[in-house]
C-alpha cells in the first residue's frame, strides 16, 4: 500500500479502482455480462440505476437485479471515457467517470447518450471490491424550455441515427456500385423478361448481352423481344427456345438450351443459356436468362471432330468417319449402294527406292485422283487402301465413275488395283466392303503375277 497521509493519495489503488470501474462498465454495456465475476461485489452494496425506480441495497438483492439485465442490454460501443479517483481512506476509493454510450449499428437501435458513473471501491483482505454504483444521464444539456426531458440528448441521438443512416447509405452505394460492376463485367449475358399473356417484355440486361448481339446498349431495347428472344436467333433454333420457355411453369423451374444467333454484323455466335422462372407477380412472370458465348468451344470441338474423322496425310475421311457414315446409312433408307476398294500397287518398293516422303506424296496424288471423281465420299482406311461409298447411284453410272478413277491413275502413272460392289437390294456396307475388297485383291494378285 502506497497511501500518503499528507496528500491522501495512493496512485496504485486509484489506478486499480479505475480499472475495476472501467471493467464493470464494459462488461455491462459491451458484453451484457456485468456478473462475469461476482466476487468483485462487496457487502453491503448500494446501487442507483439510470431509471427512477432503479435503486437497491444489499449485495444479494442487487446481484439478482443484475441477473435480470442479461439478454436485455443491447450491444454498445463506448468512447471518450474519462475517470477520476479519490482516496477517502487507506482502503476506500471513490471513482467518478463519464463517457459516450452508443448502440452498435448491428442492433438496429440508434441511441447515443452521455453517461456518468460513480463507484465506491474498498479493499478487503487485499482485494478490490465494488460496494457502490451510481449511474446517471447528465441533464446539463437541457434547454431552458425543456420540462422533465433532455431535449438535447434526444437531438444527439437523432444526429447519431442520421450519421449511422449516412454510413449505411455509403455502404449500400458502395455495394451497389460493386454489384453493378460485376453485373456489367461478368462473361455472360444477363437479361430479365416479364411474361404476360404469352408475350414477353425486356426488363433489364447487362453490357455483355449487348456485346454478344453486337448491338449498342441503347439499341437493345429497340429489338423485338415479344417472343422471349432476340430476332437474331437462327430460324432452325427458334423451336428449341420456345420449348424451353414453355417448360417454365412455376417459380424455381429451370432449363437450358444451346442455340445460334447471327449478329447485326453477320457473325455467327454459338450460345448456351440457362432460363429461370424466378418469380410470379401480379403483372406477370419474371424470367431470367444467362447466356454464354461458346463459339470458341464449338470451334475447338468441331476441329477435334474433324481431326478424329480426317486422315492427317491426305485430308480424306478416315476409318472412324467410315464407321459413322455406315451407321447413318443403316439407319436411313437406301435405294441402292455402291462401294469400291482401291489399293496402290508397289508402294513398298516405291518407299524402298525413293524413301517414305516420296511414298507419302504418291499416296496424296492417289487420294486427289480418287476424290476428284468421288468428292465427300472417299475414305483412307489405312496404309495404301482407299474406299468410296455412294448411295442412290445407278450401277452403270457408278462403274463409269470407277473407270474414270482408273483412267486418271494411268494418266498420272499410278498403278492401282480396284474392286467394285453395287447392290439394289440387300444393301449392306460391311458385306459389300468385304466383297469389293476380295475383288480388289484378286486384281492385285494378277498384277504381281504379270510382273513375275
Amino acid at each position: 500500500m502506497n497511501f500518503d497521509p499528507r496528500s491522501g493519495r495512493d496512485p496504485d489503488r486509484e489506478r486499480e479502482a479505475v480499472s475495476l470501474t472501467r471493467f464493470l462498465v464494459h462488461k455491462h454495456y459491451c458484453e451484457n455480462d456485468i456478473l462475469a465475476d461476482e466476487s468483485l461485489f462487496d457487502e453491503p452494496f448500494l446501487w442507483f440505476g439510470t431509471a427512477e425506480q432503479e435503486f437497491a441495497v444489499g449485495r444479494r438483492e442487487v446481484l439478482d437485479i443484475f441477473r435480470t439485465f442479461r439478454g436485455q442490454v443491447p450491444r454498445c460501443n463506448i468512447s471518450d471515457e474519462e475517470y477520476h479517483a479519490a482516496m477517502v481512506s487507506p482502503d476506500v476509493c471513490l471513482v467518478a467517470g463519464r463517457m459516450w454510450i452508443s448502440t452498435d449499428p448491428s442492433t438496429d437501435l440508434y441511441i447515443r447518450v452521455h453517461q456518468r458513473i460513480t463507484t465506491c471501491v474498498r479493499w478487503v483482505e487485499g482485494k478490490a471490491r465494488c460496494c457502490h454504483i451510481h449511474i446517471s444521464n447528465p441533464y446539463v444539456e437541457m434547454e431552458r424550455d425543456d420540462v422533465g426531458f433532455p431535449t438535447n440528448m434526444a437531438r444527439q441521438s437523432r444526429e447519431y441515427l442520421h450519421r449511422q443512416l449516412e454510413e449505411q447509405k455509403k455502404l449500400v452505394a458502395a455495394a451497389n456500385a460493386e454489384l453493378s460492376s460485376i453485373y456489367h463485367s461478368v462473361p455472360c449475358g444477363i437479361l430479365r423478361l416479364r411474361r404476360r399473356g404469352g408475350k414477353y417484355q425486356l426488363l433489364t440486361f447487362n453490357r455483355t448481352l449487348a456485346e454478344q448481339l453486337e448491338v449498342p446498349e441503347e439499341k437493345v431495347r429497340d429489338l423485338d423481344w415479344s417472343d422471349g428472344f432476340s430476332p437474331f436467333v437462327f430460324p432452325e433454333d427458334i423451336p428449341l427456345l420456345r420449348d424451353a420457355l414453355e417448360r417454365l411453369c412455376r417459380p424455381g423451374d429451370r432449363n437450358g438450351v444451346d442455340y445460334r444467333i447471327r449478329t447485326d454484323s453477320g457473325r455467327v455466335v454459338h450460345v448456351t443459356c440457362s432460363n429461370d422462372l424466378i418469380s410470379e407477380e401480379e403483372d406477370g412472370q419474371i424470367i431470367q436468362r444467362l447466356t454464354y458465348d461458346i463459339s470458341q468451344r464449338v470451334e475447338i470441338e468441331n476441329a477435334l471432330r474433324r481431326l478424329s474423322f480426317t486422315d492427317s496425310l491426305t485430308g480424306l475421311f478416315n476409318r472412324n468417319r467410315f464407321i459413322v457414315d455406315v451407321a447413318r446409312q443403316e439407319r436411313g433408307r437406301v435405294r441402292c449402294l455402291g462401294l469400291a476398294c482401291f489399293d496402290l500397287n508397289g508402294l513398298k518398293e516405291w518407299n524402298d527406292r525413293y524413301g517414305h516422303i516420296a511414298g507419302d506424296r504418291l499416296l496424296c496424288r492417289t487420294a486427289r485422283r480418287i476424290a476428284a471423281v468421288f468428292p465427300h465420299s472417299t475414305y483412307r482406311m489405312g496404309g495404301d487402301e482407299f474406299i468410296v461409298m455412294v448411295k442412290d447411284v445407278e450401277e452403270e453410272a457408278f462403274r463409269a465413275m470407277v473407270a474414270a478413277v482408273r483412267a486418271g491413275m494411268r494418266e498420272d502413272e499410278i498403278s492401282i488395283s480396284a474392286g467394285v460392289s453395287w447392290r439394289e437390294t440387300g444393301c449392306d456396307a460391311w458385306v459389300q466392303c468385304d466383297e469389293a475388297d476380295r475383288l480388289m485383291y484378286q486384281e492385285k494378285q494378277g498384277f504381281y503375277q504379270r510382273r513375275e
